[in-house]
């Protein structure tokens, strides 16, 4: 941060495998390859953030609170997550948005997006069961998906239904949409 170029040399090549693997794994459990990142190009994104403003979010580091890997996982999670969400968005304006079952367009990517897997994935028979390969989505969120968007239920009436914390509905929903956009290469 002071300019030294001998230190700044050093830092990315201790730090640099640290983010490039949570950059890599965040891309691969999100369907970052479907989207089209390139895991090299978003930990440059990673470094650019860094650096950017006058080092201002490298400055954030506190080492009270966290190992600086710890931190800078959590920065090239974060960085990576929101260049899937800049991807999803860029994807979904280039289409025109779904109304939702009230008339109004949907606002929320997540939403917007499973309700178009819903509608357009295969339906295997007269129940309306999605036609997906065997172990694609566990039975919950299989189960999770269905209570949602097509029963048309809110995630507390999922958790009361299923016995479960919301959070917990949150959790398989995003999952689940996380293996439906990789295998539909969305």
């Amino acid at each position: 941060m002071t300019g030294d170029g001998k230190a700044w040399r050093r830092f990315v090549s201790a730090y640099a495998p640290v983010i490039h693997k949570a950059v890599h794994y965040t891309l691969q459990w999100n369907g970052g390859h479907a989207a089209g990142l390139d895991v090299q190009d978003v930990t440059q994104e990673v470094f650019c953030r860094l650096v950017g403003d006058g080092f201002r979010l490298l400055s954030t580091y506190d080492p009270a609170r966290a190992g600086l890997s710890t931190w800078l996982t959590v920065v090239a999670r974060s960085t990576a997550l929101d260049c899937l969400r800049a991807r999803r968005t860029e994807r979904l304006a280039r289409h025109v948005p779904y109304p939702h079952h009230d008339g109004h367009d949907v606002h929320d990517v997540e939403d917007e997006l499973a309700g178009r897997l819903w509608a357009e994935a295969p339906v295997s028979d007269d129940r309306g069961e999605l036609d997906l390969p065997p172990g694609l989505l566990s039975r919950r969120q299989s189960t999770v998906l269905r209570l949602l968007f097509q029963d048309d239920l809110d995630t507390d009436e999922v958790a009361r239904t299923l016995d479960i914390h919301p959070k917990t509905v949150r959790s398989l929903k995003q999952n689940a949409l996380a293996r439906l956009r990789h295998h539909f290469c969305l």
